[in-house]
């Protein structure tokens, strides 16, 4: 029955033990007592350290016992390296989010005003639980920013510049992750996952929510990480401990395909999959996806203890892993090998499309995104010369200005001595006093600056700008136009990120949910959009003459640049751009899918390998070991058996699909020796360790009797 509840529970995670007990009372015509649900508790507790004891028993006995050893082993078309096989660009795509979710509640009592944040009423409990699938917090914190200094060979890094997506994006403010979540104590898990949705490990986040220290660990090769904040987490690694290591095993961040239309465009052409060399057609959104089923747990596992809020996670995870994903491996691959080959059937139409349009050059047609990135990037920027020149100028207007009210106050307070103001007592002459020596400290820091600006110009204290002379007003010009210029710069560039994000929306094959998804992205591009425009018409309106306003419904209906008018007074028009052509932006997006689906043929043929190579060394494997521990521990034998039977059972499935690909429209018969197995790097063998295991086994069953 316990058994019967447990497979129950890892399929159904919303079956709590009361509803699952309350329907054995009603199948048996008995009252449901509350002790029935301590007493089940307890035998079900006994029954997953028995499973656990079992399985420990077992991995020992097959010499897999390194700590490390599921999270390097646990996907065979990711991890299973074969002998032969061509090196990749991205040896293993990784995918890691948070969820709050799962979040635990921490028992206190209540406070005498009532409040619930009181002393704590956690019984002890010195059991940790998760098994190898949990990250402990003490791992997870020597990545922590303050606790950088502890690296010896570390040195400290600035800042860079503000992430762009920073508003966008909670778990990119520091500030508004930082806090506590009330009576929570563990608010959700932050969990990585190959692109074959296999879990590589959990964590817990502790008292706070997301904060994008959490996915900084040591990478165990050429990974390439997806993650929703993959922009920010570029500027961590490289002024962490791990910026050397990073760089030696060449650590790509990417952003998966939903997540991607909510950054800027500057962001995508950095980090979205579509433009990654070797990134294939994988959305890497598999975090969403286990999300959504994990979150069932939530309302069984929010008031569990630490101890078995982790069991229940964990033992959900390896079931998953087991049952569900390894059971989908030939399914995922058949699905993208047959959508890899419809992109790479439409290769003709798009080479016909990029020859109409001239671009015959495919490397050039490919550079067009560098092109891009550096227009936007200059877009965010002003002239570093403009800039002198204005900031010289607005620091001697303030220094006027100041000089202006310290002359003011100068004359208020002779006055006040003078008596020829009404005094109304000490206060109002210490008042006049200190706004006067105020302005005094003021206009010396304002010189002090202006002289700092007039040593970066070349300028000598006489050749100082004076109000009305002909630098002044050439000057004033310029900051008026610099103003207008950087504020139509700003607006020129979120609106021309805007048309190209929306064209998406109008790509074939984008789903409701993607526009759906894409439109609110919109909604927070335009807030910024609407003040940018505000900018522009409040700078525009102060230029000699003045220049065309604009309306927030003209800024809408925009959809092609060759519509914007005012594009003509930026200082590089960009209409002129064979990239800003819509035609050209269409076929450029085909060109890169058409790329990154021949990328996934070859991602996939070697997948194919690894997975059959696996299926038949495993298989032989476990079952060498059981027959030759069958002869002295009948019992460990057919656990053995067991284990194998786990993911065996799909096998046959696995082949019978892997198979239905050949048949597939555009097939190259040139692969098909990538359907027959070869020869595992990390295959074992059954001599040598297995008689060891025995006997430590031995030696454990002796003491156990003794």
């Amino acid at each position: 029955m316990v058994e019967l509840y447990h497979h129950l529970f890892m399929r159904c995670p919303r079956l709590g033990v009361q509803p699952f007990l309350r329907a054995l009372c009603d199948l048996q015509g008995v009252r449901f007592k509350n002790n029935l649900s301590v007493q089940f508790s307890s035998a079900y507790d006994l029954y997953i350290r028995l499973t656990e004891s079992v399985r420990s028993r077992v991995l020992t006995s097959l010499d897999r016992t390194t700590p490390d050893w599921r999270m390097l082993n646990t996907c065979p078309p990711c991890q299973y390296e074969v002998e032969g096989e061509e090196p990749q660009p991205i040896r293993m795509m990784l995918a890691v989010d948070g969820n709050n979710s799962l979040k635990r509640f921490e028992r206190r009592e209540r406070k005498e005003d009532g409040t619930l944040l009181g002393p704590t009423r956690e019984k002890p409990d010195v059991r940790i639980g998760g098994g190898d699938y949990f990250l402990q917090p003490s791992q997870v914190d020597l990545w922590d920013e303050p606790n950088w200094w502890k690296w010896v060979d570390w040195t400290p890094m600035e800042k860079a510049d503000r992430i762009a997506c920073t508003d966008r994006w909670s778990n990119l403010n520091e500030a508004k992750m930082a806090r506590s979540f009330g009576s929570f104590d563990i608010n959700g898990i932050f969990a990585g996952f190959c692109r074959h949705s296999f879990v590589l490990a959990f964590s817990d986040m502790m008292k706070t929510g997301e904060q994008y220290v959490c996915p900084i660990s040591e990478p165990m090769g050429s990974l390439a990480v997806g993650y929703d904040i993959a922009c920010g987490m570029v500027d961590k690694i490289a002024r962490g401990p791990l910026s050397q290591l990073a760089k030696d095993e060449r650590l790509q961040m990417m952003i998966g395909l939903l997540h991607g239309y909510a950054h800027n465009r500057l962001c995508q052409l950095t980090f979205l999959m579509l433009y990654i060399y070797g990134a294939g057609i994988e959305d890497l959104e598999v975090c969403e996806r286990f999300f959504s089923h994990s979150n069932a747990l939530a309302s069984v596992t929010r008031y569990m203890s630490k101890f078995r809020r982790r069991q229940a996670i964990s033992s959900y995870a390896y079931h998953r892993d087991n049952f569900e994903t390894y059971a989908n491996l030939s399914k995922f691959i058949h699905s993208n090998y047959r959508q890899a080959l419809c992109i790479i059937g439409r290769s003709k139409e798009t080479a016909k499309t990029l020859r109409d349009l001239g671009l015959l050059d495919t490397e050039k047609v490919i550079g067009y995104i560098d092109e891009e990135r550096a227009y936007l990037e200059s877009r965010n920027s002003t002239p570093e010369a403009e800039l002198l020149t204005s900031n010289y100028y607005r620091a001697l207007v303030k220094l006027s200005d100041c000089r202006e009210k310290l002359q003011r106050a100068r004359r208020t307070f002779r006055s006040y001595e003078k008596g020829e103001l009404s005094v109304s007592g000490e206060e109002s002459l210490y008042l006049s006093e200190r706004q006067m020596v105020n302005e005094q400290e003021l206009e010396a820091k304002l010189l002090v600056d202006v002289q700092s600006l007039e040593e970066r110009l070349g300028l000598r204290a006489d050749q100082r700008w004076c109000k009305g002379s002909e630098h002044w007003k050439k000057a004033e010009e310029l900051v008026a136009m610099s103003k207008y210029q950087s504020s139509l710069d700003k607006l020129e560039g979120l609106i021309v990120a805007r048309i190209f994000e929306l064209s998406r929306m109008n790509v074939s094959g984008t789903g409701y949910k993607m526009r759906q998804h894409i439109g609110h992205a919109m909604q927070k591009r335009s807030t910024a959009i609407r003040s940018a425009l505000e900018n522009y018409n409040e700078a525009a309106a102060k230029l000699t003459p003045p220049r065309k306003l604009l309306d927030w419904d003209d800024v809408l209906n925009y959809t092609y640049l060759s519509e914007f008018d005012f594009l003509r007074d930026t200082r590089s028009d960009v209409r002129d751009k064979v990239w800003a052509k819509p035609a050209v932006r269409q076929a450029m997006s085909e060109l890169f899918k058409l790329l990154r689906a021949q990328e996934e043929i070859c991602k996939l043929n070697i997948e194919i390998k690894r997975l059959v190579t696996y299926m038949k060394e495993e298989e032989e494997y476990l079952s060498s070991v059981a027959r030759n521990i069958q002869r002295t521990n009948a019992a460990l034998a057919y656990q053995i058996r067991r284990y194998r039977d786990e993911r065996h059972r799909f096998n046959s499935t696995h082949h019978k699909r892997l198979d239905s690909i050949r048949k597939l429209p555009g097939f190259a018969p040139i692969n098909v020796h990538y359907f027959h197995p070869g020869v595992g790097l990390r295959r074992q063998t059954v001599q040598g360790h297995v008689e060891e295991g025995e006997m430590e086994l031995q030696a454990d069953d002796n003491d156990n009797d003794d």
